[in-house]
């Protein structure tokens, strides 16, 4: 509950910002991969309009609430799995 937030494009400790309303990850943060390359996990967002979208550095935004109420349903280990497929809408 109520993460900091870390830039992963920055050398470490360069941006670090508090819980709060200005915190990119919103009031919830489950991580479920960590590699060389960072930490990546489900989150809250302050930029709900960016949620769907390819605008994060690899996690998985959600609306706030929404991310709150997955929080609460999901334990500690739970196994995650992501797949990525690319769907095309027409009319």
């Amino acid at each position: 509950k109520n993460p900091g937030w870390e830039n992963p494009y920055k050398a470490a400790g360069a941006v670090k910002i508090r819980p709060g309303i200005n915190n990119p990850l919103g009031t919830r943060w489950i991580g479920f991969k960590e590699d060389p390359r960072g930490e990546f996990g489900i989150h809250g967002t302050d930029s709900p309009q960016s949620v769907g979208k390819l605008s994060s550095h690899g996690c998985v935004r959600m609306r706030v609430p929404d991310a709150e109420q997955v929080f609460d349903l999901v334990e500690m280990g739970t196994p995650v799995e992501v797949t990525y497929q690319t769907v095309h809408l027409s009319q």
